[in-house]
């Protein structure tokens, strides 16, 4: 079967754009990945987008991961980047890569309950409410530091970094602002010392936004309608 020309040519453009940032900021290309965020998409579109060379995923919902991982390769990376609620911790498994929406106790409790059954430790990403939007999940940056020295009592959940979602109206300087702010928050924490904790990620940028997110020290970005196309 053919590759989707359209699927392989939006991420040619995609793969062209963040390379271009990355040049204009004069950062390392390895330092930046792009996840291309699947959700809502069929497997079909997925499956040409691996063709095209694209190995790391994004879902939103644990049900969709669950419904499509077992359907493509076994090399793909998969990424959970929506809000994940507790009661779907369970059907988790040594194939998540990362978990990006890290974002209240209660989940960190029931990851911790889950790696212990399972013996998995779960690399993840604190989810920060950068705005202080009260319409937005995440821990404001001021809740951040209790909560990281919390994970030294959950062993089987390790903490990489931070993750933000921009704001869909912001305009451009709002929106680069928070990115701004999102990586001094994280440059700040980085030199203590936290159990579990290594902050070397920054998971913000989406299809609207990404190249301001690389400017401002994006290691992921989250990249889907620019990829796939309106979601199905």
């Amino acid at each position: 079967m053919l590759v989707n020309e359209e699927i392989e040519q939006r991420l040619v453009r995609v793969r062209m754009r963040v390379a271009e940032a990355i040049k204009r900021c004069e950062r390392d290309p390895r330092t930046v990945r792009l996840l291309a965020v699947s959700k809502t998409q069929p497997v079909s579109s997925i499956e040409e987008a691996y063709r095209a060379g694209q190995r790391a995923f994004a879902e939103n919902r644990v049900q969709e991961w669950l419904e499509k991982a077992p359907l493509l390769p076994n090399d793909c990376e998969w990424h959970l980047v929506g809000r994940l609620q507790t009661n779907k911790v369970k059907y988790l498994d040594q194939t998540i890569s990362m978990i990006h929406s890290l974002d209240r106790f209660s989940l960190l409790e029931a990851l911790n309950v889950q790696g212990e059954k399972r013996g998995i430790t779960w690399p993840t990403l604190v989810q920060v409410n950068i705005a202080e939007d009260p319409t937005k999940a995440g821990l404001t940056p001021g809740e951040v530091p209790d909560f990281l020295d919390s994970i030294r009592d959950f062993p089987y959940v390790k903490v990489r970094g931070f993750m933000t979602i921009g704001a869909l109206e912001a305009s451009k300087a709002e929106t680069q602002g928070f990115f701004r702010q999102l990586q001094a928050l994280r440059d700040t924490l980085q030199s203590r010392k936290w159990e579990g904790v290594e902050l070397r990620e920054l998971s913000m940028g989406m299809s609207q936004d990404f190249e301001l997110a690389i400017e401002e020290g994006a290691t992921f970005v989250r990249i889907g309608r620019q990829i796939f196309g309106e979601r199905g």
